[in-house]
């Protein structure tokens, strides 16, 4: 019985996050060749991040605005899921996927998909 329980109890450890919480985050840019402007963006979002072992878990959602050369502004909908993961004490890698909403109907969504490993000196 006890180690029924400690092990409920570890489980229970191991799915609770160690720490969560919300933020927000802006993403303000501008692109261009040469002396040729093409187009600003402003980008915000709401995000919740969580801990849990070596994973940290997200989910960003917001509006985003942008204004190409000549053109009036566009805002889209924008959705971000991904997680930061430590594999050892220097290596660490993070995995994301972002969707935009071009349009009102939704039926056009851009997408991409990232990953990064980062190594700490």
């Amino acid at each position: 019985m006890k180690t029924q329980a400690l092990a409920a109890l570890a489980l229970t450890a191991l799915a609770t996050p160690a720490m969560a919480g919300p933020y927000l985050t802006t993403k303000v840019g501008a692109k261009g060749e040469g002396n040729d402007f093409d187009k600003s963006y402003v980008e915000t979002r709401v995000g919740y991040e969580t801990k849990m072992g070596n994973l940290k878990p997200y989910i960003e959602v917001g509006p985003a605005w942008e204004t190409k050369d000549g053109e009036d502004s566009t805002t889209m909908g924008q959705l971000e899921l991904g997680t930061k993961i430590k594999l050892t004490d220097n290596l660490s890698s993070k995995v994301k996927a972002e969707f935009t909403q071009l349009n009102e109907s939704g039926s056009d969504l851009e997408w991409k998909y990232e990953a990064t490993l980062t190594y700490d000196f």
